[in-house]
């Protein structure tokens, strides 16, 4: 069983606003004013309707992603893993 060389903390917080404002909040809105909407509304939505800690859409997203990239995954095994999340639900 392969066990990580150092801690991971996937609570690492959602940095948007910081993100920006280091790209340049004005420009980056300029350019890609429908993603920062979505971004933005993403930051403030919970994972799921019942969710009862402070886990936002965004936050999720960004930490899955962190773990595909930390690792190595591919696009195929990564979006092979989103979907057996997603259809989770159904077999329950």
């Amino acid at each position: 069983m392969w066990v990580p060389s150092e801690p991971f903390n996937i609570e690492m917080g959602d940095r948007l606003e910081d993100m920006i404002h280091d790209l340049g909040q004005e420009s980056f809105q300029q350019a890609h004013a429908p993603m920062y909407d979505t971004l933005q509304t993403d930051s403030k939505k919970p994972l799921y309707s019942e969710c009862k800690n402070s886990l936002m859409l965004l936050s999720a997203v960004l930490s899955l992603v962190n773990v595909k990239a930390r690792y190595g995954w591919s696009d195929k095994s990564f979006s092979s893993l989103l979907q057996v999340v997603h259809d989770m639900p159904k077999r329950i």
